[in-house]
């Protein structure tokens, strides 16, 4: 029949990037709605247990397409 198109509005998630104020680790985690850079939160460093975090970026990972070898 008819070929089928992959979703259009299918989009990358976007991912925020923490700072431990503490040991200055840096971790990241899905974006939450209202993130915004040097936004002080009170989450859980997986290193310290520092409950001080600071979001130092907001980006899309981007995919790396395969390179075909000939």
């Amino acid at each position: 029949m008819f070929p089928t198109k992959p979703p259009a509005n299918k989009f990358a998630q976007p991912l925020t990037f923490l700072l431990c104020f503490n040991c200055k680790t840096e971790n990241s985690r899905p974006f939450k709605e209202g993130d915004y850079v040097f936004l002080e939160v009170e989450e859980k460093c997986p290193k310290c247990g520092s409950n001080k975090m600071l979001v130092t970026g907001i980006y899309v990972k981007e995919k790396q397409e395969k390179k075909k070898e000939v």
